[in-house]
């Protein structure tokens, strides 16, 4: 007997026996029940999904002549055996990668015609027919709108965004899933049951999780273990073959980062490496548990994970080495260094690395703490940047504790009581006082809420103030009305000064400074004699020694 590959001798030849596409095959079986099947057909999907087993069994149901209750065929009739052997008349399977020419369609037209010959209907089946000309589409386009009553098109491709809309749009399409590690392994599981194989589950979903979803792939990789293990599929064998690293080390590299031991962590990359494990392989096995691991820390639970239980105990106990933040921020730098690994040609020492920099992550915890030193140091500094003791005041419970607050306040130092003071007269400055060393400021100032686009101009007029005038530059371009906006401007000041100063305007570019420009100088200052003193701090000092950076301060 020739021997046949796992993928092919385990093909399903039913629609219960696809896997994980019961949205595809319930719905083929309810159409050919109640005869309502479609001229053209498209099975879309990532690789080893089951599109071309979808469409011989569909070829099947629609030409068997014994076909069961439940919408499936018998696989007795000679149709339906005919089909499964890939020897009839009537079915024509088309690879779309090498028939892509305008020739290729016109054969097709041409045959069309002609009634089947021993079955109901002729079928096409052309496979990845995304490769097909844009030619090639515009001559099926006509045969695909109209075709004969006894002819049916089956397409399927990996790739519809290549495929025409106008091709597209005469087709009832189905979009197959990419399966999941469950149905692979159990798939696998079964596969292995009857052939009568030893395995363990593990090593089984390690296999499903290198096929990505793929069923054909899986297999694939089922039949190389099994010829390499003498019959048995054990993590062992996996490990050997596609170079994957012992789920141990793995586990262990994830430990020793959560309890930031480098020393440990090193030490196991080392043994993947001697072992001639791949490097990049391990990399992205630990971003796939980290991912898992954050799942079931944010979740609480296994719902969302495809993994035996075993490995799920173990991704509960390990979430319980971090917070959440923390794993969400060790997965997002694992993912950016993966990137790293696996294309560069010293992937172990960026491994390494990688590790030493996880391991030394300080935890959310470390940094509430750090942000409440921090929080303390900038209240400790004033807007002047000097440092103060915080004077508390006790609470008045009684009429007999006022000279108490009376007694304390006596004690407060002269200098603050001397700001207090003169916070007092800034704030009670009028144009009626007597002297006022910034009039023209306080005449910008009243503009701000009445007219603040001469407020604006004001602020940036280069002027010069003495005791007893001002003197207001106006540049060119800002002199467009001359003499007149003089006079309204010496109009408004003198109504605001009544008499106190002189005032007059000059149109030239002036040497002296604006308001905004002192201003700015002044807070400038100011913030860079905070930022001095709080790179004083401790916490500060602390800060940066781990790394961080200054990037701003801001004025109260």
């Amino acid at each position: 007997m020739v021997y046949q590959v796992v993928a092919r001798k385990w093909r399903p030849q039913r629609f219960d026996e696809v896997v994980g596409q019961d949205h595809v095959t319930s719905t083929l079986k309810y159409a050919i029940l109640n005869k309502r099947t479609a001229p053209v057909y498209l099975f879309t999907g990532i690789r080893g999904t089951g599109k071309t087993t979808l469409a011989r069994i569909l070829v099947k149901a629609l030409n068997c002549t014994d076909l069961q209750p439940d919408g499936e065929p018998c696989n007795k009739c000679e149709c339906c055996r005919e089909i499964s052997e890939g020897r009839s008349p009537d079915v024509v399977e088309i690879d779309g990668a090498s028939n892509t020419s305008v020739d290729n369609v016109r054969d097709i037209k041409e045959n069309i015609s002609y009634s089947p010959v021993k079955s109901k209907f002729k079928v096409y089946i052309i496979d990845e027919v995304h490769m097909l000309s844009k030619a090639a589409f515009n001559a099926l386009l006509k045969t695909l709108e109209e075709p004969p009553a006894h002819s049916v098109f089956i397409l399927a491709t990996t790739d519809p965004q290549k495929i025409p809309t106008t091709v597209l749009s005469r087709c009832q399409r189905y979009d197959l899933k990419r399966l999941s590690l469950d149905d692979v392994a159990h798939q696998l599981a079964k596969i292995l049951d009857a052939e009568q194989r030893e395995y363990d589950m593990d090593a089984l979903y390690a296999i499903a999780r290198e096929g990505e979803g793929s069923m054909r792939d899986s297999q694939t990789i089922l039949e190389q273990l099994v010829t390499f293990g003498g019959g048995k599929v054990t993590e062992t064998e996996i490990s050997m073959i596609l170079g994957a690293s012992d789920k141990k080390q793995l586990r262990g590299i994830i430990e020793s980062i959560a309890k930031h031991d480098s020393t440990s962590a090193v030490s196991l990359v080392r043994e993947i490496y001697k072992g001639g494990k791949s490097i990049e392989k391990a990399a992205r096995d630990i971003l796939s548990l980290l991912h898992s691991i954050l799942l079931f820390s944010e979740l609480g639970n296994g719902s969302f994970i495809e993994a035996p239980a075993e490995e799920i105990d173990w991704i509960k106990s390990c979430s319980e080495l971090a917070s959440t933040p923390d794993w969400t921020r060790l997965f997002r730098f694992w993912n950016s260094e993966y990137e790293g690994i696996k294309s560069s040609d010293f992937s172990l020492m960026l491994f390494e690395v990688a590790v030493i920099t996880a391991c030394s992550f300080p935890t959310m915890n470390d940094f509430r703490s750090f942000a409440k030193s921090i929080a303390s140091t900038v209240a400790s500094v004033p807007q002047n940047g000097q440092f103060s003791e915080k004077k508390t005041v006790e609470p008045v419970e009684t009429v007999q504790n006022q000279p108490q607050i009376r007694q304390k306040e006596a004690e407060i130092p002269e200098k603050v009581e001397e700001k207090s003071e003169k916070r007092e007269e800034s704030v009670q400055k009028t144009p009626e006082n007597e002297a006022n060393p910034e009039l023209w400021r306080d005449f910008t100032e009243s503009f701000r809420e009445k007219d603040a686009f001469l407020y604006g101009r004001l602020m940036s007029f280069p002027y010069h103030e003495d005791d007893s005038s001002v003197s207001v530059t106006v540049t060119v371009t800002l002199a467009s009305d001359g003499e007149g906006f003089a006079q309204r401007l010496k109009s408004l000041f003198d109504s605001f000064a009544r008499g106190r100063k002189e005032f007059s305007v000059k149109f030239e570019k002036g040497g002296e400074a604006s308001i905004f420009n002192e201003d700015e100088l002044r807070r400038t200052g100011e913030l860079e004699k905070r930022k001095k003193n709080m790179t004083e701090s401790d916490a500060v000092k602390a800060a940066l020694d781990m790394g961080f950076e200054i990037k701003g301060v801001f004025a109260e």
